[in-house]
């Protein structure tokens, strides 16, 4: 039997699931990010097309705030979702880092 520190993961993606929880610290992870910016980028377009169908300047107006604070949301979004994935590949390089040196 071989000693702890010489046991072969049994499930190596698991592993790497649990370091990069470990490292997000309970953050989301960058595919829940990017499904955030999916659905707001779906609510977007349907502003968008009641923008374009909107005649009262004060419902535009109305609806062009909205848009503005969509566009704000899915940049902070996508920020989010950039580092959290940037942290997930530094989590899985690492690990097969240490996978490949330990043969």
């Amino acid at each position: 039997m071989r000693p702890d520190h010489e046991r072969l993961p049994s499930a190596p993606n698991e592993n790497i699931d649990d370091a990069i929880d470990e490292a997000l610290e309970g953050s989301l992870r960058a595919e829940q990010w990017a499904n955030y910016v999916a659905a707001l980028q779906g609510r977007r377009s349907r502003i968008e097309r009641d923008l374009e169908v909107a005649h009262d300047a004060g419902e535009r107006a109305v609806l062009q705030q909205k848009l503005d604070e969509i566009e704000e949301q899915i940049q902070v979004l996508r920020e989010e979702e950039n580092i959290t994935k940037f942290v997930e590949d530094a989590v899985k390089f690492s690990y097969e880092v240490r996978r490949l040196s330990e043969g």
